[in-house]
């Protein structure tokens, strides 16, 4: 299944389109164009998410809207491609080398 991410002009989805990049996960932009006069997004991204707000990304039935909770879910899905690795003591270890397993 392709990621789908609806992309503003002069939006923070820049920033998504290259975290995608760079962990070599496949997409597609749709691309939306600002209001010249307002500089609002078009209702068209409405239609995707409520906040009509971009960046905006869709992996099948799943929707997010804003940047942060995108990159998490990117940085989970990628397996620790650009983040943690997803299991608790692999977290720990890659957050801190000092957390040693304690011998029994």
């Amino acid at each position: 299944m392709t990621i789908i991410v609806h992309h503003l002009e002069n939006s923070r989805s820049q920033r998504i389109l290259w975290m995608l990049e760079e962990m070599e996960l496949p997409y597609e932009v749709k691309r939306y164009q600002r209001n010249p006069k307002t500089m609002l997004a078009p209702p068209e991204l409405k239609a995707v998410h409520p906040l009509g707000k971009s960046p905006l990304l869709e992996d099948g039935e799943t929707v997010l809207a804003e940047t942060g909770a995108i990159v998490e879910y990117l940085v989970e899905k990628g397996d620790g491609a650009l983040g943690p690795p997803p299991h608790r003591q692999a977290i720990l270890r890659y957050r801190s080398s000092s957390i040693m397993p304690r011998d029994r």
